[in-house]
């Protein structure tokens, strides 16, 4: 892995296995040794260093609360350590407390804390040290949807106030989305691309970056020409669409399309593409699936030979849903979809 965070910027790491990411963020900790490369904070290399010479402070599930200590005690821990004065450290987890928006509990107990408390208390544990870098081991995962909604907010204000870098390790797509900056996209172990979320969108590096960060439908074909990086594809499904090329793809292969869901515009019955005036199809079906999902309404289109392909469309455009086993034609811009030669993978 071969990755660098600009100070007090937010470097996200999302994937389909949250223990190696885990196991990453341990490593730069310094609680796991490295197979080989460098760790470097601020210019120096720390890769030899014990865990608290790094500049980092990592808040993990594995990295409980004190039971027997109070909300100010163990926010104080670390100080302690280090040999200040009990009287400074719990002075500069006073200031903390008020930071984390955790005024008039600094007595609780952790047993007395909900989930969103107990986070905020451990990332005043790490903070009170100043830290360089904070490390977050998908700390959103175990909090009710509101706090998951606050914490990204406090972080943001943290790293704006602090100047502070964080590394940021998620489980799902939509914390990943909420930290901001560049995410780096793993499958297993291995980097696949690493971009901000439009391009991870709109440009992603492989059919893999496609399905396991925009959760994308993957349609086979074969490449009928291409020109100005637009490829022309003729679907197995049926039809003659239109994707971006991928550098490796030519003419003549077989290929998969990437187009995500929200990237699809269905016409119903009579409606017409007018396609087949040009001797091209478009991609045909029948809606068999429609749900209302609040923000948005999920459907699902079979095509003749059984390939199903989701859509999602905002509810002011689809206040009339049609009813299933409706004729619908499919389309999308060609700068919504991504064609890859088949097996195309990581880097």
């Amino acid at each position: 892995v071969d990755l660098s965070l600009q100070p007090g910027t937010t470097l996200t790491l999302f994937g389909n296995k949250p223990a190696a990411l885990s196991r990453l963020l341990d490593v730069l900790a310094g609680f796991l040794p490295p197979l080989g490369g460098t760790i470097t904070v601020s210019g120096e290399n720390v890769t030899s260093r014990p865990p608290a010479e790094r500049r980092m402070r990592i808040v993990s599930p594995r990295d409980p609360l004190f039971p027997h200590l109070d909300l100010r005690d163990n926010i104080a821990f670390g100080l302690r350590a280090s040999r200040q004065t009990r009287t400074d450290a719990r002075a500069a987890a006073g200031r903390m407390i008020s930071l984390m928006g955790l005024d008039g509990i600094a007595e609780l107990k952790p047993s007395e804390l909900n989930a969103e408390q107990s986070l905020r208390v451990r990332l005043a544990r790490a903070l009170v040290t100043s830290p360089d870098v904070l490390l977050l081991d998908d700390p959103l995962h175990m909090l009710d949807p509101h706090a998951a909604r606050r914490i990204p907010m406090l972080l943001a204000t943290l790293s704006r106030a602090l100047n502070l870098s964080m590394i940021h390790a998620v489980s799902r797509r939509e914390d990943a989305l909420r930290s901001g900056g560049e995410i780096a996209v793993f499958q297993d172990t291995t980097l696949l691309q690493c971009a901000d979320a439009a391009r991870l969108y709109d440009r992603p590096a492989c059919v893999e970056v496609a399905t396991l960060f925009g959760e994308t439908n993957t349609l086979t074909g074969q490449v009928l020409d291409i020109g100005d990086d637009v490829a022309r594809v003729h679907l197995a499904c049926g039809g003659v669409v239109e994707a971006m090329a991928s550098e490796d793809l030519a003419e003549g292969q077989e290929c998969l399309v990437c187009v995500r869901p929200d990237r699809i515009s269905p016409f119903f019955g009579a409606q017409g593409l007018g396609m087949d005036e040009d001797g091209e199809t478009p991609v045909r079906g029948v809606l068999t699936d429609s749900t209302h999902l609040g923000d948005h309404i999920r459907m699902r289109v079979r095509c003749a030979e059984g390939t199903e392909i989701e859509l999602r469309r905002p509810p002011l455009q689809a206040q009339k849903i049609p009813a299933t086993g409706t004729a619908v034609q499919l389309a999308w811009p060609a700068a919504h979809a991504t064609a890859f030669p088949p097996g195309a993978g990581m880097y």
